[in-house]
């Protein structure tokens, strides 16, 4: 059972933002209504006002633009959209793939990306990849717009820089170098991921130039392993397939998962572990294949 709240359904994005103005400690935005509605109906959250966005017109754009190489995700894209989207797959394999594996067909049809951003559930996968690709996220209130690096926006368990009278409008998520390969796995023993693991390696000369590694739902935000990152620079793609164990374990070390029903610390670390190594050895494997 749901307490009762006031429905508002805004035409327009000002419309909505003078809402949450009006309401900032009362009000949360209803888009795909995933993560809400369950909160709601199990009485984990309380909310007088509903502010549903879903008729607001240029939230649901999902737009790459060729000269910045960027992906503009709408706050209303859903993930079956950017899962099934030509485009994405063609710039964006690892969001396609990740995007395939998230939850359920039902939730994708009608989740949203910019919701589960928002949500910053650490048991998900967007956060992880996103950071991997250092994403950004475009906030509007009727004060005005800013824009906040995915690193910077997620800030604890369940917590954002997200402020009560602002709304997710677009996520921009920018290509890696043309000269990149990446990789996605996770492991999902139950409905949410209990680990995950990002790397986006660029290449220079056979050697890895710059590398990008994101650990998930092992800590309150996703966390990149800095010194991992730093081991792989100049490494050759044989030099990292002979690592990865060792730099996987290396990324384990810095997690700090909770111990659940689900598994030990210890035993969650192990799954980092061989997830990290997995990683690794198919990102330069793919390296390989492309010369």
């Amino acid at each position: 059972m749901i307490d009762d709240f006031f429905l508002h359904q805004p035409d327009s994005l000002p419309g909505a933002l003078a809402l949450l103005a009006e309401h900032p400690d009362e009000a949360r935005v209803l888009a795909g209504g995933s993560e809400l509605i369950l909160l709601l109906k199990m009485r984990l959250v309380a909310s007088r006002h509903l502010v549903n966005i879903k008729k607001i017109p240029g939230l649901g754009d999902l737009r790459y633009d060729a000269e910045s190489r960027a992906l503009s995700v709408g706050a209303l894209v859903t993930h079956r959209t950017l899962e099934q989207s030509p485009i994405v797959h063609d710039h964006f394999p690892l969001i396609t793939a990740m995007e395939r594996q998230l939850a359920n067909v039902r939730i994708r049809n009608v989740g949203t990306l910019a919701g589960n951003v928002a949500f910053a559930e650490p048991h998900a996968d967007p956060g992880t990849l996103l950071l991997a690709y250092d994403a950004r996220v475009k906030l509007k209130s009727a004060r005005g717009e800013r824009t906040v690096k995915i690193g910077d926006f997620f800030v604890d368990y369940y917590q954002t820089a997200l402020g009560p009278d602002e709304l997710v409008t677009e996520i921009e998520i920018p290509a890696p170098p043309v000269n990149s390969t990446g990789a996605y796995l996770r492991f999902c023993p139950g409905e949410r991921p209990m680990a995950g693991a990002a790397v986006i390696l660029q290449w220079r000369n056979g050697a890895c130039a710059d590398a990008r590694l994101v650990l998930g739902c092992v800590a309150p935000t996703p966390l990149r392993p800095i010194d991992v990152e730093g081991a792989l620079a100049g490494k050759s793609r044989d030099d990292i397939r002979a690592a990865a164990e060792n730099l996987g374990a290396g990324a384990a070390s810095m997690t700090q998962p909770l111990e659940d029903i689900w598994g030990t610390v210890e035993y969650k670390r192990q799954i980092v572990k061989t997830l990290v190594a997995r990683a690794l050895v198919q990102a330069s494997q793919e390296s390989a294949a492309h010369g």
